[in-house]
């Protein structure tokens, strides 16, 4: 399985109960207390996005205090609705390491509630007639 290059953020989080990774748009998504905290991501094979670095997210309500107390994030060009911070950023691992801390404390502005998954077509109980 592919690893990827900024996988040490996640040495904090991996020991709580609820910390899971999945795959996500050539991404690995990060999820603790039921939250996705963020998305690592590196440039595609395909060319789909040459970004390397880390989407924080984030409701756009908490974008100002989060840009506030860490600096060095900002709204991703691309993708505005998280936060961005590039891996060749000088602040990058300093950065990232606080995040990830205020991520393991359930700092209540990180994170995003995961959609509910769509019934497939055909799936439904249906009700018998009477």
């Amino acid at each position: 399985m592919r690893t990827f290059d900024n996988e040490w953020i996640l040495e904090n989080l991996e020991d709580h109960p609820s910390f899971f990774t999945k795959r996500m748009f050539g991404g690995l998504a990060v999820y603790l207390f039921g939250r996705q905290m963020m998305l690592l991501v590196e440039p595609t094979k395909n060319g789909r996005w040459k970004w390397h670095g880390v989407l924080i997210c984030t409701e756009h309500a908490h974008q100002p205090s989060i840009i506030e107390e860490f600096e060095h994030l900002a709204p991703h060009d691309t993708l505005k609705k998280w936060l961005y911070i590039d891996s060749h950023h000088e602040d990058f691992e300093p950065t990232m390491e606080r995040v990830a801390k205020a991520i393991a404390r359930d700092d209540q502005r990180f994170g995003i509630h995961p959609r509910p998954k769509k019934e497939k077509a055909g799936t439904r109980s249906r009700r018998q007639k009477t």
